[in-house]
């Protein structure tokens, strides 16, 4: 027996067209760009989907509120529809009188039954969301709501006013001239910052905009690219073979032996002269198309995140305008009730004027908690969309202090 040992290598080298580093790694440089475009794009979900999940949760927690408003109010006009009807009997209203109080409350009965009705569609959708059945047993602690409500009204309420309105204001004459006070930043929140700062946080904080620059960069490395295929080819090739094999007729051959001298080797210089590159020169005006789009794409979304921003700061101002209005509402029906109740005992009011007040209480206290979590919600959908909500590996998140950039500064 004998042993074989052979060696055979061949080498293509581009010299003009498909040469350089850019252009041999570009499908390694594309791969290792676009796993960074996944993780910002997963950072970009996180983010979305924990502001989502909170928006639902805030929902429920709205309508879980708008059942105990509606629960109020039905007994309030279950007790006036009672007191009527003594009334009535006692001679003090009329027929006519009982039966409006009746309606109210089978109104507020109706009322009652749909919100809860609505509750629990919302909570059973909230629940496919977290990805549980419908049918799970699931309780909402309301304590989440009387905080939030309760910190925000506080904070965002100016006790002056309230001081004001609990004492009768100071009524101007008939003819003094009205002035229309637009909407100031005296009692703003903490993210009701200035405009320009918030649209610097969001185009450098948003990872889908970073993504998007990258197309960019990647669009102009595959003009280069079909820029490159489009000059002539120049190929240097060459192989060599060295040693010998051994077969069965060659068993008593001795060893075989690896002799560069003895090896075989050619070489080859292949020219391709550019006559014809339609293909390639399709390929090349399609990456410049693409390069403008990709460049459309990034100048579109900038757009995008300045919109959002600015209709979330203008929401943040609406919502917070709307929270001191409710909750002057909800005094002034508060104490509509209180009068129109005494005035009905009394004689000199209608059940009408009290059912009305009732109404009116039950709408304010309704609308005041929407706007309460109506800021919440800009609060948040404002973090995310400048990007500086932070989300860790847990779903918890850590939300944005301005002060932080005003130490900073």
């Amino acid at each position: 027996s004998s042993m074989g040992l052979a060696g055979d290598a061949s080498i293509s080298i581009p010299l003009m067209r498909g040469s350089g580093r850019h252009i041999v790694t570009e499908p390694l440089t594309q791969a290792e760009r676009n796993v960074v475009y996944s993780m910002y794009t997963f950072e970009r979900f996180k983010k979305t989907f924990a502001i989502g999940i909170a928006t639902d949760y805030l929902g429920v927690l709205n309508r879980l509120d708008s059942v105990k408003n509606s629960e109020e109010n039905y007994r309030s006009l279950v007790a006036s529809a009672r007191r009527s009807r003594r009334l009535a009997d006692a001679g003090s209203l009329t027929v006519l009188q009982v039966d409006q109080a009746v309606q109210s409350e089978l109104r507020a009965r109706n009322g009652w039954i749909g919100a809860m009705k609505s509750y629990r569609e919302r909570l059973d959708s909230f629940k496919i969301s977290l990805g549980l059945p419908p049918d799970a047993m699931v309780e909402l602690d309301r304590e989440d709501l009387e905080e939030l409500v309760g910190s925000t009204v506080s904070a965002m309420v100016n006790s002056a006013e309230e001081g004001q309105l609990e004492d009768e204001p100071n009524i101007p004459p008939a003819d003094a001239p009205i002035y229309l006070v637009e909407p100031g930043y005296e009692d703003a929140g903490p993210l009701e910052i200035a405009e320009s700062l918030a649209l610097e946080l969001g185009l450098d904080n948003r990872m889908d905009l970073r993504v998007t620059e990258g197309r960019v960069y990647d669009a102009q490395r595959k003009v280069v690219v079909a820029a490159d295929r489009l000059g002539a080819e120049l190929t240097l090739l060459g192989s060599a073979d060295v040693g010998a094999s051994r077969r069965v007729g060659s068993a008593t051959s001795d060893d075989a032996k690896i002799r560069m001298d003895k090896g075989t080797y050619s070489g080859l210089l292949t020219l391709d002269l550019p006559f014809e590159r339609t293909a390639e020169r399709n390929l090349y005006r399609d990456s410049l198309i693409k390069l403008e789009e990709s460049v459309r794409n990034v100048q579109q979304l900038e757009d995008q995140i300045k919109l959002a921003i600015r209709n979330e700061l203008r929401d943040l101002q609406e919502s917070r305008e709307s929270i001191q209005i409710q909750a002057k509402s909800v005094q002034v029906a508060e104490k509509r009730v209180k009068s129109a109740n005494m005035y009905l005992e009394a004689g000199r009011a209608e059940i009408r004027d009290l059912l009305e007040a009732q109404d009116s209480l039950l709408s304010a206290q309704n609308g005041l908690t929407s706007s309460v979590i109506n800021y919440r919600v800009a609060e948040l959908q404002l973090q995310r969309d400048m990007g500086v909500l932070r989300i860790d590996e847990k779903g918890l998140w850590q939300e944005f202090d301005p002060r932080e950039i005003s130490n900073e500064q």
